[in-house]
């Protein structure tokens, strides 16, 4: 795979043996011994490839990325691994099986893709060809099966290939699902090898993004392992992770694809710089162009909560209160029963439009309230926007009884913001003109992937998708604006000095 790759090896450590294996009994001990500690010394090593291009077996030269990778497939056993195209990882991947299969007793390996004619490919064009190139030496005594689907050791190992509705009768070490994201049957795989996973089993989800499908359970693990609410490890590749890629490659790739398509979304899906970049939806007649939302972007897992903050489950705080700084809530209610959309709420800096908290789950009209107006105290007493339509009656009813927060009037006069086609088109407006002169400072990866979902002709999210995180986040850039009028209206209220670049609406 080039010099580059050689060189890089060699600062790792690693000589490469694929022209000149060991010959003595004693070196081949040494390079058996080499290979049983590290997976990465032994594709390194000794694991070839196929060149497609050249249509020739090549050594596997490892780059960087492909190294560390591995490190990271051998320490952990669930790996969501969400890739840009042509980066080798499908490769890899079959190594790591293949030194299993070797090193690891009685290793059994489940290899899973779209449809069986391409997971048959992967077994018996893919891993039996590096095996074939192994010397003798590091080679099972004999193959006890050999066809396109079954694969069998007579050190008992073996290797099977399936499409995704298969495995169910078996138990496996190693279970490796390729192009994850375009399967369709995902779920239900998981659920039939989950007895596998959970007794101790490793697997590997591998894949590049399917756009078609922005709420797909390879997402859904991709982002929920992000958070730390799963078991799984998250590695994201991004295009640059193939060292022969310039920058000057990519930037041919989105001129192409903007002057046929009119869009980065291909780019994106195939070629992507960030994971949010390949997680997003399709951007094309998108109301804010995912451009302005990403330069606006910078992703924070939450601050450690202070002893003062209000204890809320699910309430995440990126800032704490800023003492004589202003703060508004924006709060986007639901019914709160299993199936309803979340409520949601988020807390910006009227000042700089920073996202500094935000909360979403399946809370009642009356909790959301509680829990806006505890927020909202916390964060120098608040001002409140909430939604009008449906169930934000009760919310606002909520607070005008129960709290002392100023509850904001939108633009008809009126307690809350009524999101008719009118409210929904200023709404948006005002945000885009935010995104657009970067003059907000967004933190959470979920409210970034409702906002690039937002579609320009209904300014809701496509069917599947959730926009509760969003309309909360609009409502509150929204409430930065009102919430300074309304300030400056009163007899007692001392205002920041220093100007928000927005209009009241």
């Amino acid at each position: 795979m080039g010099a580059d790759n050689v060189d890089y090896q060699r600062r790792i450590g690693i000589k490469s043996r694929h022209y000149d294996p060991p010959v003595t009994v004693e070196e081949q001990a040494a390079e058996w011994s080499k290979c049983e500690a590290s997976p990465l010394y032994f594709i390194a090593a000794y694991c070839w490839l196929l060149n497609i291009n050249e249509e020739a077996w090549i050594p596997f030269d490892l780059w960087p990325a492909q190294a560390w990778s591995i490190v990271q497939m051998h320490k952990h056993k669930l790996l969501v691994i969400l890739k840009a195209r042509q980066l080798g990882f499908t490769w890899l991947s079959l190594g790591f099986a293949l030194w299993l299969m070797l090193f690891r007793s009685a290793a059994g390996v489940a290899i899973f893709s779209r449809i069986e004619t391409d997971a048959r490919d992967l077994l018996d064009k893919r891993l039996k060809g590096m095996y074939k190139r192994l010397p003798d030496f590091m080679k099972s005594e004999s193959v006890i099966v050999d066809n396109t689907g079954e694969w069998r050791l007579s050190n008992g190992s073996f290797a099977l290939a399936f499409a995704t509705t298969g495995g169910r009768s078996y138990t496996f070490s190693f279970v490796l699902v390729d192009e994850a994201d375009f399967q369709p049957s995902l779920g239900d795989l998981m659920a039939a090898i989950k007895p596998t996973i959970n007794d101790g089993a490793r697997m590997a989800l591998l894949s590049t993004s399917d756009k078609k499908r922005p709420v797909s359970r390879f997402k859904q693990i991709y982002r929920a392992a992000k958070r730390g609410q799963n078991e799984w490890t998250p590695i994201f590749l991004p295009w640059y992770a193939r060292p022969s890629r310039t920058q000057a490659w990519y930037d041919d790739q989105c001129r192409e694809a903007e002057s046929t398509t009119g869009s980065l979304d291909d780019v994106h899906q195939e070629y992507p710089a960030t994971d949010t970049e390949a997680l997003a939806p399709r951007t094309l007649d998108k109301r804010i162009p995912m451009p302005w939302i990403e330069r606006c972007f910078s992703e924070h897992d939450g601050i450690s909560l202070p002893k003062d903050a209000p204890s809320i489950p699910g309430l995440i705080v990126y800032c704490q209160p800023a003492p004589g700084e202003m703060y508004v809530v924006g709060v986007d209610p639901a019914e709160g029963n299993p199936t309803s959309d979340d409520s949601a709420l988020t807390v910006q800096s009227v000042r700089t439009g920073e996202e500094v908290a935000m909360l979403a789950g399946k809370y009642q009209p009356a909790i959301i309230a509680a829990h806006a107006d505890a927020i909202g105290q916390w964060f120098n007493r608040a001002d409140v926007l909430v939604e009008r339509n449906n169930h934000g009656h009760a919310v606002l009813l909520w607070l005008l009884d129960f709290s002392s927060l100023h509850v904001l009037d939108g633009y008809d006069d009126k307690p809350g913001w009524l999101s008719s086609t009118l409210g929904k088109t200023l709404l948006y407006d005002q945000l885009a003109d935010a995104f657009r002169d970067k003059d907000t400072m967004l933190h959470s990866f979920e409210t970034y992937t409702q906002l690039v979902s937002i579609e320009g002709s209904s300014l809701r999210a496509p069917d599947g998708l959730h926009d509760d995180l969003s309309d909360s986040y609009a409502l509150a850039h929204v409430g930065r604006s009102l919430s300074i009028v309304a300030r400056r209206s009163g007899d007692s209220v001392v205002v920041h000095d220093e100007a928000v670049s927005i209009s009241p609406y």
